[in-house]
């Protein structure tokens, strides 16, 4: 595992070049901003290509490297902060196969984590009802032993369905354990984030949902792969997403910027905010402005989350430009990447405006109703709980 697979680019070269050679036509990203009615950004790779599978085009076998964005509620952003290998922006491979069975399918999965260099011994199954994909692994060599049959929806997906109207299919999950005990059953790799990293999914796409919800065969079925960058970089490179060569310098450079200044930002929120900037810079990047709709609200709501957790840490209002200029030019570093500082800086200069409008409205009305609800303040002027002890502050530069 030494050497061939040490960093994030070396990793996307190489997956691109075992694809190429294979005769797999290669794509560029596509923009995160999606043309698919049924989600807002592009959230996985299969997402760009559901076309082939159910329209009556004759595809070809395609593989690439997209950028991919998911944020849901309040619950499943809080995961940045407790989840080390969760992000709202991150990268993903994707293939996709046509005219292959399940067998030649498994074996293209088992060729490919065998040229990846993880050791077979730490690979693990999960596979749905049926005996389609155990029976496959188990022709192509793995023991029984390394294989889980899920019931239901269990702790991992067997059934996907891509969007209302789209693609369906089941699949299996490729799980990577660092536990140095024999893994016996599905439960006791639930039992810790660090220990076993669901990795990757080879997804048989057979059918696509229509209007009454039934299923009729899909035009193309085929076989989708993914995994994520991140994670794979993490089991490469032995350590979890945020310390990753592209993640890590990101993580020191927010933490060395509080600590310049006197503070001490704890693990959650430097993860927190760095998956956020990391994010925000792409976003501004894909030519999204904050606003109260759509697209821009996602954008607007991470730069608010921003805002609101480093005047945390520094316990007032204050400036955070000279953070955005340093992570800006530290990400193009680590990314490869060429995000504008300046224009990072004054999209987040003109929220921050936008964000203290309702400060001030919040203020005014703690001082005139200090018991308040934080419900009406978070509902009605978007000010988070948090927030109401260092309002009353003012704003303050630094020194």
């Amino acid at each position: 595992m030494e050497g061939l697979f040490k960093t994030v680019k070396q990793i996307k070269s190489m997956l691109l070049s075992f694809h190429r050679k294979r005769g797999y036509e290669i794509f560029n990203s596509f923009p995160l901003i999606s043309q698919d009615p049924t989600v807002m950004f592009i959230n996985a790779t299969i997402t760009p290509f559901k076309h082939c599978f159910v329209s009556d085009r004759n595809p070809k076998d395609y593989a690439f490297i997209q950028r991919c964005f998911r944020m849901g509620g309040a619950s499943e952003l809080k995961l940045v902060g407790t989840n080390p290998y969760y992000h709202t922006f991150f990268e993903m491979f994707g293939s996709g196969a046509f005219s292959i069975g399940y067998e030649k399918a498994v074996s293209y999965l088992l060729d490919l984590l065998g040229f990846l260099a993880l050791e077979e011994e730490k690979i693990y199954f999960a596979v749905p009802e049926g005996r389609e994909f155990k029976n496959s692994l188990m022709v192509n060599g793995i023991n029984s032993s390394k294989i889980f049959s899920l019931k239901g929806e269990d702790i991992f997906w067997q059934e996907w369905r891509f969007g209302r109207l789209g693609p369906v299919g089941k699949g299996l999950t490729v799980v990577y354990s660092r536990s140095p005990q024999k893994i016996n059953s599905l439960r006791q790799i639930t039992k810790g984030s660090d220990e076993f990293v669901e990795l990757a999914n080879l997804i048989y796409v057979y059918g696509k949902e229509t209007t009454d919800g039934s299923i009729v065969p899909a035009k193309n079925s085929g076989f989708e792969f993914a995994v994520g960058i991140e994670r794979l970089a993490a089991v490469l490179q032995n350590c979890n997403n945020y310390q990753i060569d592209t993640i890590s310098p990101l993580i020191q450079l927010i933490a060395d910027f509080f600590r310049e200044r006197g503070y001490s930002a704890d693990e959650a929120i430097i993860r927190l905010l760095a998956d956020h900037l990391r994010t925000t810079c792409i976003l501004i990047d894909e030519g999204l402005s904050p606003s109260n709709k759509m697209h821009g609200y996602a954008l607007r709501k991470l730069i608010r989350r921003i805002l609101e957790n480093c005047w945390l840490v520094f316990n007032r209002i204050s400036p955070i430009e000279p953070l955005i200029e340093q992570f800006c030019c530290q990400f193009n570093k680590c990314s490869g990447d060429e995000i504008t500082p300046e224009k990072a800086i004054a999209f987040i200069a003109e929220e921050t405006k936008a964000f203290m409008k309702a400060v001030e409205r919040g203020r005014k009305i703690l001082n005139k109703n200090p018991s308040i609800s934080p419900t009406v303040l978070l509902d009605t002027y978007g000010l988070p709980k948090s927030l109401i002890p260092i309002i009353g502050k003012g704003e303050e530069n630094e020194h």
